[in-house]
């Protein structure tokens, strides 16, 4: 067996644990929390806000009303108790109560249009909260299978790091140290390269046939002469 064959199996594992801890990642990111779920929250919360806003206008608009409603009153109480003692008194007085009475009016339209609102506004409301509902039992459905994955790569990436340790307890430690700083500074993580036709399977580059005989033997670790990876015959 050559000195490289070790380390290219050790770099099988490490692809798979690579991918094996990736995907976990992913699927831990996704009984985190959903997009669906957080986009229908999002949806709710902003339905909630607007839906508020009108209530406290009308609340407002009520408050106003009322007020208005007294100041009818009081002023219609003036007029019919007769102690208005002159006619431009008189006339002053009238015109304010046709003018409240005017505005209240307007305010009755204005409460009317609010009150529509409301109501559309409240089954938006609904309408958002039964899209969370919808999407949060989608997400537990979905979890189910999800957990499944997490443990299937838990068992998965146990394995390899069981195989891994015992791979590496038969590596020579300048080997297993030459292997892991080439395999951090390589942006896929590939630090030995299996030879296909003659040439470096990840750069191309074609060795010395010096090289590929040292490579074949496999006494000693050779390394691409372009790419700096280990070489690997199969």
């Amino acid at each position: 067996m050559s000195r490289a064959e070790p380390l290219y199996r050790l770099q099988l594992i490490d692809i798979d644990l690579d991918q094996a801890l990736k995907q976990l990642r992913g699927v831990e990111d996704a009984l985190a929390s959903n997009p669906a779920v957080v986009h229908a929250q999002v949806e709710l919360e902003a339905a909630q806000q607007a839906y508020h806003k009108i209530a406290s206008d009308l609340r407002a608009l009520e408050l106003e009303a009322h007020g208005m409603d007294d100041k009818i009153k009081e002023n219609e109480e003036r007029l019919y108790k007769g102690n208005i003692h002159t006619p431009k008194e008189l006339v002053d007085l009238q015109r304010e109560v046709e003018s409240l009475r005017h505005h209240r009016a307007e305010m009755e339209e204005s409460m009317l249009t609010i009150m529509l609102n409301q109501d559309e506004a409240s089954q938006v409301v609904q309408h958002c909260r039964t899209a969370l509902d919808e999407a949060t039992r989608h997400w537990l459905e979905d979890s189910i299978n999800l957990r499944q994955e997490r443990q299937q790569f838990h068992d998965r990436i146990s394995a390899d790091e069981e195989r891994r340790e015992a791979i590496c307890s038969a590596i020579p430690h300048s080997d297993l140290e030459a292997y892991t700083i080439l395999r951090s500074k390589k942006p896929n993580g590939v630090a030995v390269s299996l030879v296909r036709g003659g040439a470096c399977g990840q750069c191309g580059e074609s060795p010395s046939s010096v090289l590929l005989q040292q490579t074949r033997t496999g006494t000693s670790l050779t390394n691409c002469t372009t790419c700096g990876r280990i070489l690997y015959v199969g």
